[in-house]
């Protein structure tokens, strides 16, 4: 993480309108030290108070956290452990239950544990090869992140605009007798770049930019995603 979390221990009852016996547990408030999440949040809301934003995620089974400040509600599929831009003195709810307990994404790490598309995902921002960005998402039980469907590639380029990643990421995806073939044995993807796979000799692993994957060379050196299999 980017900050340092302040994490008090809060129970936060919450009724919504039209069902007075609903009542919901919010067991975590993080202040976020004036950052806010890298990926896009799944739904924005406005002119809300605090309890009716934890209310609107509580009814939303998609939604795992949200963060609140001034009458701006964001709720996420994920419990925000990336931080990122500006987002001075927001508060961040994480429902109870919403994700597996005990969590097997390794947050400690720095892994984000994401609702929906489930998965661990963790960014490596410092530029290597593709090669190495992959034995180090291996040394720590995980892998390149693996896109085989067209939720988690739209998920993982929403992040990587969010999150203002300079360059296109290495993804766990290689050719290999010359099919394209993710980490899992899958070849399924969702959306290549205009023009790809171009075909370009020794143009054997696969990025992911903002508008869709594209094959280059392995030996360039790029920040990558991991993630840890589910």
């Amino acid at each position: 993480m980017n900050a340092v979390l302040c994490l008090v221990i809060v129970f936060i009852p919450v009724a919504y309108a039209g069902n007075g016996d609903f009542r919901h547990r919010f067991e975590r408030q993080i202040t976020l030290e004036g950052l806010q999440a890298r990926e896009h949040p799944s739904s924005i809301q406005t002119s809300l108070d605090e309890r009716t934003c934890a209310g609107l995620c509580a009814q939303d089974g998609l939604c795992a956290a949200v963060t609140y400040l001034g009458g701006n509600c964001n709720m996420y599929r994920s419990t925000l452990t990336s931080s990122a831009k500006s987002f001075p003195r927001a508060k961040q709810f994480i429902k109870a239950g919403a994700l597996p307990d005990p969590d097997p994404c390794h947050v400690s790490r720095g892994y984000t544990s994401v609702l929906s598309p489930r998965m661990c995902y963790k960014l490596i921002s410092i530029s290597n090869n593709w090669t190495s960005q992959n034995d180090l998402c291996h040394s720590e039980g995980g892998r390149l992140v693996v896109l085989n469907s067209q939720e988690k590639q739209e998920f993982m380029t929403s992040f990587q605009s969010q999150a203002d990643v300079s360059d296109s990421l290495w993804v766990g995806m290689q050719q290999v007798n010359n099919v394209f073939t993710w980490k899992d044995g899958s070849t399924y993807v969702w959306k290549w770049a205009p023009g790809e796979p171009d075909n370009v000799s020794f143009q054997n692993c696969v990025r992911l930019t903002n508008v869709g994957m594209s094959d280059r060379t392995c030996s360039e050196n790029r920040a990558a995603v991991c993630e840890i299999p589910l």
